[in-house]
């Protein structure tokens, strides 16, 4: 009985002591986590934001964390508390005797006598005199530091931070749009793209290159991943540039406009205006193309397109012969994934193209100038020729796949320009997508045509436009004229927009001549050549 109650008394020490102790431990951790809390919320305001919340949360959390893993390691033990109450009560060190007493088992009179001492002692004593200081200074410093912490985690952001974020939101809403826009349009040129085309340009490059343009709040970001992309579409354009192929075929271009043959000079035309899908089909319909059994008509029609063949294969190689090339621009080389032997191989110049298709028109030339009807030598000859002119065309093909894809990547480019004046802010809206669709319809990414004399391609009504009618005449010695006299302001000369619209005038009529189906070949030549001795004696 006298053991249990010494055991009552000292455990409601121990909890007295304890309960200080917690006391003790809140105050410090609550006013270390305000003291922390307010530091957070400072410094975030120095530089003008708002303390983020979740802040605060952390700092609690860890606070009650270490809280009570400090409670529970500091708490008392019996010996302490025995310690403390002999101290407090004047009990002369009679609890800790006890306690070393009970530990060691001992158990004879006298230290029976002592315990019922100890315990009539304990029984009288009053809990209150054991004194706990209680941190009411440290509690109200970590109140008030708490309130402020708070206080500056509900003020918002400063003027100039509200106007950045506000930025940022709209530089992070803009680029959201623009990655859609530019994922869209890299679409719509794949969507569009030929299969010539899809060997010039891979589409998983496209679509990786529209991975580059990501989201971001920062406008300089977006701006310089806008840049990126331009210089890979530059760098792909300049990849897809054919040079020397154009070059000869202008030179050649050139040469067939002075042909007599209307179909060469349409050819020619083409060429000049770089139409090389249409020129390819134009050269498709001057294949010789021999027939294992031909009808006089057949032959005639052999005759009739080797003589187009040859005097286009000539002028042509005449045209080439014009330029000596070095080596081949690595830009002529196809297109193709690396390790690929035929990507590897250079093609062929087109000089020597044009030329090779110049020995296999005069071949097929001498064979036809034979007496007889044309044999099986006559028809390999010719197939040799539609072979060239295959080859040929399939390299203008090429050159108009490059062109149409430089196209699409050009107007992608132009796009990204009105794209980065929307990523500044400069413009409200963004229609990317919308005209990389519009550039991939027919006649968007195509050549503009001047008002050049020289490349009219509109109905004339001196022409026949594709309709014979058979006119009759009578000679006359002498004909209707006109003339006029111009006065100029000052000096002496002619006006010179009337003389060049007659000149036009009269040119019109000639090439509605010329042009003429019904008129024979040398017949129109004869008119041709008497014009230009006549411009050329002008000229003198």
């Amino acid at each position: 009985m006298n053991s249990t109650a010494i055991e009552i008394f000292l455990h409601a020490v121990r909890r007295r002591l304890d309960g200080g102790a917690r006391r003790q431990v809140m105050a410090r951790v609550l006013l270390a986590a305000a003291v922390t809390a307010v530091a957070w919320a400072l410094a975030w305001r120095v530089f003008g934001y708002a303390a983020p919340r979740p802040g605060y949360a952390v700092v609690a959390g860890v606070a009650a964390v270490v809280a009570a893993v400090w409670i529970l390691l500091d708490r008392c033990g019996l010996r302490y508390a025995a310690g403390v109450a002999d101290r407090i009560f004047d009990l002369k060190d009679g609890l800790g005797s006890w306690l070393d007493f009970q530990s060691a088992g001992l158990q004879g009179e006298i230290y029976q006598l002592n315990e019922r001492y100890l315990a009539h002692q304990v029984a009288g004593l009053d809990l209150a005199r054991l004194r706990i200081p209680r941190p009411r200074k440290v509690f109200v410093a970590a109140l008030v530091l708490t309130i402020s912490a708070l206080l500056l985690g509900v003020l918002p952001h400063g003027e100039g931070v509200r106007n950045r974020l506000a930025r940022e939101e709209l530089a992070a809403q803009r680029s959201a749009e623009l990655d859609q826009q530019v994922k869209a349009a890299v679409e719509e040129i794949i969507k569009a793209l030929s299969e010539d085309e899809r060997k010039l340009l891979d589409p998983g490059e496209l679509r990786k290159w529209a991975k580059e343009v990501g989201v971001t709040r920062d406008a300089r970001e977006s701006e310089k991943q806008l840049a990126r992309l331009e210089q890979q579409i530059d760098k792909a354009m300049h990849g897809l540039e054919a040079r020397q192929d154009e070059a000869v075929l202008k030179l050649a271009a050139g040469e067939l406009a002075k042909s007599a043959l209307s179909d060469v000079r349409q050819l020619g035309k083409q060429l000049a205006a770089r139409n090389f899908d249409q020129a390819v089909r134009d050269l498709k319909a001057m294949k010789p193309a021999a027939k294992s059994k031909m009808t006089p008509e057949d032959v005639a029609q052999l005759r009739n397109n080797a003589g187009k063949s040859r005097d286009m294969a000539q002028r042509m190689a005449d045209g080439a012969r014009r330029r000596h090339f070095g080596k081949l621009n690595p830009s002529n080389k196809p297109q193709g994934k690396p390790g690929d032997p035929a990507a590897e191989q250079p093609q062929q110049a087109m000089d020597e193209m044009l030329e090779e298709l110049d020995g296999a028109a005069r071949e097929l030339a001498k064979e036809l100038e034979k007496p007889g009807e044309p044999g099986e030598q006559t028809g390999a000859m010719a197939d040799k020729m539609d072979g060239k002119m295959d080859e040929l065309g399939k390299r203008m093909g090429q050159l108009d796949a490059r062109q149409k894809a430089t196209g699409k990547l050009d107007a992608l480019r132009r796009g990204l320009g009105e794209a980065r004046e929307f990523a500044q802010g400069k413009t409200s809206s963004l229609g990317l997508a919308r005209s990389a669709a519009e550039s991939n319809q027919p006649g968007g990414l195509e050549p503009g045509k001047g008002t050049d004399a020289t490349r009219r391609e509109e109905r004339d009504a001196f022409k026949d436009n594709g309709n014979l009618a058979e006119l009759k005449g009578r000679q006359n010695a002498a004909g209707p004229s006109s003339s006029t006299v111009e006065s100029a302001a000052s000096g002496s000369g002619i006006a010179g927009r009337a003389n060049v619209a007659k000149q036009r005038e009269f040119k019109q009529q000639l090439e509605a001549l010329v042009h003429r189906d019904d008129i024979p070949e040398s017949l129109k030549l004869g008119v041709r050549e008497y014009f230009e001795k006549v411009h050329e004696t002008d000229g003198h």
